[in-house]
């Protein structure tokens, strides 16, 4: 059964009972206070014909009963008859007025001198009041039972209660029509969010649920459209990752394959003995810097191994120091090679870890020296920031399309692969880079221009001291 229809019959049952009681009770109060009116009135009625029958029994003497029914067929004649039967019993004998007489209740047991007993009873279809007293004639004690009509009373019940029937069954219906009109109004954000999920689960997770509502539903509802926001980041990711995977699976297998060909083919015509002392030569040369470069890709894949899962220790550095050291070291080379390096640093400290700070340095300048060939300038700047340092590295090299700065950091990953694998690149350089950053809570940006250059900026936030 839906919810809907859950909370449509809940809502139906719950009026129908509350209706239902309310009216039944209503009708047996209406009742009550009527019947008790009624009882009022006939003994009222009762004790002002006991106080005539006194008030003529003053004025004449009855010396039996008879008399006494005399004096209540006068007062019927007369018109002042509120009853609708009445009775006198003696011992002896029995003296009626009124056919209904014959359905009286015996209440002789439950009379004396000073209280009236009533009860009620049915005759010929009616409902009647019946009232006992006692009264003495010549000292004979007699019982005058007396009674009254209160049919209406009843009558009326029963036109409420048949009233309440219809009134309850048109209710009904209308409860029940509106109850589920309220209910699917109320639930129609389930049913968006149930259409959503069944689609998210189908593979569209892109499906959103669109409920705006400022209630319970219209919370839940924002929250899964936010999971499904996060499954579908996630997803994405997750895809990226794989594709990711797959491209440094297939390139790594490209890395190797190339060299070893060359090293498995050039040791096999050095072991076949074939070739003349220069062609040994020159095999065992490229078998050598093959094997370098195999040797400089396992460093590189060892390198960012360890920068990805070595625990970190960012301890106080000044980057300055750092540059200042490592330029000194490296200019020398880089002007042997025609290549200018120009540095700017701002004193302070913050939380590095020096190594791994020094091969990020190393890392870009060497991209940067490759990039250059020859006849260039590498510039070099290093600002302070709140949260750490800002470091730049800008060159005046190739540059690169705006197209190929998405996938830098990839592994393997060239622009120019011929001449980036003839310079002993391994692509792997850059998402050591990206890696060192991460780790110092940052981030690496670029800028490039064909022709004109390439800026490299790294953010390391890890902290300041």
């Amino acid at each position: 059964m839906k919810f809907r229809l859950k909370t449509t019959l809940c809502m139906v049952c719950l009026v129908s009972l509350l209706f239902g009681a309310g009216s039944c009770a209503l009708i047996s109060f209406s009742f009550q206070n009527a019947l008790e009116r009624e009882q009022a009135a006939a003994r009222s009625a009762y004790a002002l014909l006991v106080c005539t029958l006194q008030l003529v029994e003053t004025v004449e003497v009855w010396s039996q009963p008879q008399d006494v029914v005399q004096v209540l067929q006068q007062l019927s004649a007369q018109g002042n008859k509120s009853w609708s039967a009445l009775s006198l019993e003696t011992e002896q004998e029995f003296l009626s007025q009124g056919s209904i007489s014959d359905g009286f209740l015996d209440l002789r047991e439950q009379v004396d001198e000073t209280h009236y007993a009533q009860s009620a009873f049915s005759y010929g279809g009616k409902q009647y009041l019946q009232l006992a007293g006692q009264l003495e004639i010549q000292g004979e004690p007699l019982i005058l039972n007396v009674a009254y009509d209160i049919s209406s009373i009843y009558q009326t019940r029963q036109q409420q209660q048949q009233a309440h029937g219809k009134i309850f069954a048109i209710l009904f219906v209308v409860c029940a029509g509106l109850s589920y009109s309220i209910a699917w109004f109320l639930t129609r954000p389930l049913d968006k969010l149930s259409q959503t999920a069944q689609a998210l689960a189908a593979g569209d997770l892109s499906r959103r649920s669109g409920v705006q509502t400022q209630d319970e539903l219209g919370a839940l509802a924002r929250e899964f459209d936010a999971m499904a926001a996060r499954q579908e980041a996630n997803f994405a990711a997750l895809k990226a990752t794989m594709e990711g995977q797959d491209r440094f699976i297939g390139s790594f297998t490209h890395e190797l394959k190339t060299p070893m060909t060359s090293i498995l083919g050039y040791a096999d015509l050095l072991r076949r003995g074939t070739l003349s002392p220069e062609e040994q030569a020159n095999a065992a040369d490229y078998i050598f810097s093959e094997g370098k470069r195999l040797e400089r890709l396992s460093l590189k894949l060892l390198e960012l191994y360890l920068a990805e899962h070595q625990a970190l220790s960012l301890v106080p550095a000044a980057p300055a120091d750092l540059l200042q050291d490592l330029t000194a070291h490296l200019s020398p080379g880089l002007a042997r090679q025609g290549i200018v390096l120009t540095t700017q640093w701002e004193p302070g400290l913050c939380l590095l870890e020096p190594d791994l700070f020094r091969s990020l340095v190393l890392n870009l300048i060497d991209n940067s020296r490759k990039a250059i060939g020859a006849q260039g300038t590498i510039s070099i700047s290093c600002q302070m920031t709140e949260r750490g340092c800002r470091l730049t590295v800008q060159d005046t090299g190739r540059g690169m399309p705006p197209e190929v700065l998405s996938h830098l950091t990839e592994a393997f990953y060239r622009v120019d692969k011929s001449r980036a694998r003839a310079q002993g690149g391994a692509g792997l350089g850059l998402a050591l880079c990206e890696k060192i950053a991460v780790l110092h809570q940052g981030r690496i940006t670029f800028e490039s221009t064909l022709g004109q250059g390439t800026t490299v900026t790294v953010s390391l936030e890890g902290g300041r001291p």
